[in-house]
């Protein structure tokens, strides 16, 4: 196992997202394994990054690339699809011009698959997260099975605060999207679980010990997930999820958000972020508008973060978001 510089007991690898004069992108599955993949591998001795990238989709699938045609996206870390308990540290590269689709496997590649990700496809399980996650987004495409989302324990004192959390809670049930959030019964939390589980959704809760014992559990979930703290709570979600809500709330949804928000831009997670009701969140984008001003925040990683009044819209919006280029990356 490689050590990538950012991400300690990463495994390092080189990976080549490339599709047809249709747009379909090239997945290849390996010998022994279930998920598909992009081509690419781990480098050798000496290899930069880009050689190893040519060098590996040559040994798989015997397609001479053209060094010229390799476009570095980014570097990302993702969890391994096929060595559990790992993550990778994917350079990940496109190549700017289509390839043949006769192209033919080689080496440990077991089957290759031409993934049409067009509008209304439906997407395969056995895909790996770096292609859910990172690959597909690129393209205007990503799936969405799971949600957090951070609000309140709190009512608040609008009514339209409980309204969203309703309304969300029962949008995503209907979408077919588990709701996981922090597995409180109270306040905005409670309502958005509860309306979720009225509507026929998923719930999965993630609450540390003390507040369990403090009564403060939501007893009906789909799931509770009990951890030790709240930094296991709030990295747990971050793991669980597909995408980010951030409802009307106080000081710990501000910090749930802003984890969530600084680990995209660095790259830790490629997942959409949004904040929903825009009249409630626009004094912080006023404050956003203000760093980027300033020097101090990226006009891209400020853009990143979409700004939705209507619940129904979010799990669409999620499904086309593209992520931003990391930071020092």
């Amino acid at each position: 196992m490689n050590s990538a510089a950012g991400t300690p007991n990463a495994i390092v690898v080189s990976a080549v997202a490339m599709r047809d004069d249709q747009g379909r992108l090239l997945t290849v599955r390996k010998r022994g394994t279930d998920n598909f993949i992009q081509p690419g591998g781990k480098p050798e001795a000496g290899e930069t990054d880009h050689q190893a990238a040519v060098r590996e989709v040559k040994e798989e699938i015997g397609l001479d690339l053209n060094p010229d045609k390799l476009r570095l996206v980014g570097i990302y870390t993702q969890d391994a699809a096929n060595e559990a308990g790992c993550v990778i540290e994917a350079h990940l590269f496109e190549y700017t011009q289509p390839v043949n689709s006769y192209v033919q496997i080689a080496a440990e590649i077991e089957e290759m698959r031409w993934l049409d990700f067009s509008e209304g496809r439906t997407l395969p399980d056995d895909l790996a997260p770096l292609i859910r996650n990172v690959v597909l987004p690129m393209y205007g495409r990503r799936v969405v099975k799971t949600i957090a989302v951070y609000t309140g324990a709190r009512l608040g004192t609008r009514p339209e605060f409980i309204s969203l959390a309703v309304s969300l809670g029962k949008a995503l049930a209907d979408a077919g999207v588990t709701l996981v959030y922090g597995g409180g019964k109270a306040g905005l939390m409670g309502a958005v679980a509860d309306a979720c589980l009225d509507a026929g959704g998923s719930a999965i809760g993630v609450i540390p010990r003390d507040l369990v014992d403090r009564e403060l559990a939501h007893e009906s979930l789909t799931h509770l997930e009990v951890v030790h703290t709240m930094h296991e709570r709030k990295a747990r979600m971050v793991e669980l999820a597909d995408g980010f809500i951030a409802l009307p709330g106080g000081a710990g949804t501000l910090d749930e958000l802003m984890e969530a928000w600084t680990w995209q831009q660095l790259g830790i997670h490629s997942k959409p972020i949004a904040l929903v009701d825009g009249e409630y969140w626009a004094p912080l984008m006023d404050m956003l508008h203000h760093m980027v001003e300033a020097g101090l925040v990226r006009e891209a990683d400020r853009d990143a973060l979409l700004v939705i009044d209507d619940p129904v819209e979010v799990v669409s919006r999620f499904n086309y978001w593209t992520p931003p280029r990391p930071k020092w990356r």
